[in-house]
Formats: structure tokens, sequence, C-alpha cells
């Protein structure tokens, strides 16, 4: 049994429960649930180890909002390995020798570091397991934006849940997934709009410091504000280009190029390309 998220609440109301990335989109995503008067039972962030300093220093700054809108404080959440000897992305990368499976147009990555810790959490909250119970599945909240290529993402994601229904995964319906800026019809200059409506500064993208979907000015501006952070993740591309594996399909970091090629490169020769991957 399904139920809507705008109904009148009954014995077994289906949990809110927001994915938050601490970006644009899902703060909007926040914003935009207070304007409208929807409130969230429960808000999750998971933690990779490898965030920017920036973002972690907006947790303080949305945590306070949160505070003050009367929204429940974020729950955060990370990968607790049972036999690995790394708790973190960056660890399994030096451990493996390897890179982030995006660098290979892979996306274990996140579903290892952020969905799978997201999803162990809620496994043992009360109100997922009362409204499982009832047959209700759990609303999870999504941060995609209305513009071109989260739509596309949505889609692609949508697929995915739909084949795993198909192949009758248990899992499979546990979760209602709910794109609200999307429903809402709210795209990246809105969430912008959004967010400083609201008083808060708008947060940077995202991203783990040596996330392949990187553009090059991104990571000249690691290179610059945080240069131990980016030697960090040379040390990552070149020990997945010596080690025991070596690279075979892909550069380095940049799939295309390596980041090391970016050390002595001016910060105002850098330009992007037109298509760039978000992650």
């Amino acid at each position: 049994m399904q139920t809507d998220l705008f109904a009148p609440d009954t014995s077994h109301p289906a949990p809110l429960v927001v994915s938050y990335g601490l970006g644009v989109d899902s703060t909007a995503m926040l914003v935009a649930m207070h304007e409208r008067g929807l409130r969230p039972d429960l808000i999750l962030f998971a933690d990779t180890g490898a965030e920017k300093p920036e973002t972690y220093a907006y947790m303080d700054t949305m945590s306070a909002w949160l505070s003050n809108v009367g929204f429940p404080a974020i729950s955060v959440v990370s990968y607790k390995p049972t036999r690995a000897p790394y708790e973190t992305l960056e660890g399994k990368c030096l451990t493996n020798e390897t890179l982030p499976s995006l660098a290979f147009g892979g996306h274990s990555c996140s579903l290892v570091f952020k969905v799978a810790p997201q999803d162990k959490f809620l496994s043992s909250w009360t109100p997922a397991r009362n409204a499982w119970a009832a047959g209700v599945r759990v609303q999870k909240c999504i941060g995609y934006d209305n513009g071109p290529q989260d739509c596309r993402r949505r889609a692609k994601a949508d697929k995915a849940v739909a084949k795993k229904e198909a192949e009758g995964h248990a899992d499979a319906k546990l979760y209602e997934y709910r794109y609200l800026l999307q429903e809402w019809g709210i795209d990246r200059e809105e969430c912008i709009r959004l967010i400083e409506r609201a008083g808060l500064p708008v947060p940077m993208k995202s991203a783990c410091f040596f996330c392949p979907a990187s553009k090059k000015s991104e990571i000249v501006w690691l290179r610059d504000k945080h240069p131990t952070l980016f030697a960090r993740a040379i040390k990552i591309e070149q020990l997945a280009q010596t080690g025991k594996h070596q690279l075979q399909t892909t550069k380095g970091l940049g799939r295309t190029f390596a980041w090391a090629e970016l050390v002595d490169v001016r910060a105002e020769a850098v330009t992007d390309s037109a298509e760039t991957l978000r992650p």
C-alpha cells in the first residue's frame, strides 16, 4: 500500500525522509519545504569523510537554520565496514590502489558510502520499521532540480527502481522516491533564489575533494585553496596509475586527463567544457 504525501494523517503515516547533501539543490529543497509548510521527519547526511572544508562548515550554518524553523537536526551517517581496513572513500582508494568508481563510469562509491549508510540507519529507525510493518513505504526525498541534467538523472534512477521491482527485490518496496524540486518546477536558478530569500549563504557544490566529476576550474581552485587536499588527491591518482592494478581505461581522476597535469597550469588559463558530470 502506498500513501499520498499530502493525504490526511493516519495511524501509520508515511515517514518523510530528506537525503541531504549539503549542496545547493538539497538545501533549496529544505527551504522550499519550509515555505510550503511541509516538515520532514528525518534529515540524513551521509559523510564520505572527503567533503571539502567549506561543506563541513556549512553544516553549522544549516543546523542553526533548521533549529530556527523547527525542522529536525541533521543526522550524520557514514560507512561502517565489517571487515575492510578503511572507513572512508579515500581510504578505500588508497587501500585498493584505485580511483573512485565514477572515474570508470560507475557509481558504486555513491552506493556504498552514501546510499547504504542511510538505508542501514533507516532499517533500525522506529518510524520506518512501523511504516513497513503496516505496508507503507518511507518517502525518501532526493534533491534533483528541474533542470534538464537532473531530469535525466531522475529518469535513469526511475528505471533502476523499476528494474529492481520487476526482478522482485525485497527492498524495492521499502521506499517511494520523491523529487520535490521537480514536482514544484524549481530549477537551479530558482534554487539559488530560494536559499538567498531564506537569508542563507549559497553553499558550494557538495562533492568529494577528489571527485572525478570535478571541472578543471574546480580542480585548480582546490589546488590553490586547499593544497594539502589537492596533494592527497594526486596521491590517490598516482597510486592508481602505478599500483597493482594500474589504469587501462582512464588516464586519471579526470577520466580523460590526469589531475597531475594541472599542477603548474595557470588558473586564468583553465577553461571547462560545456558537458561535465555532476556527482
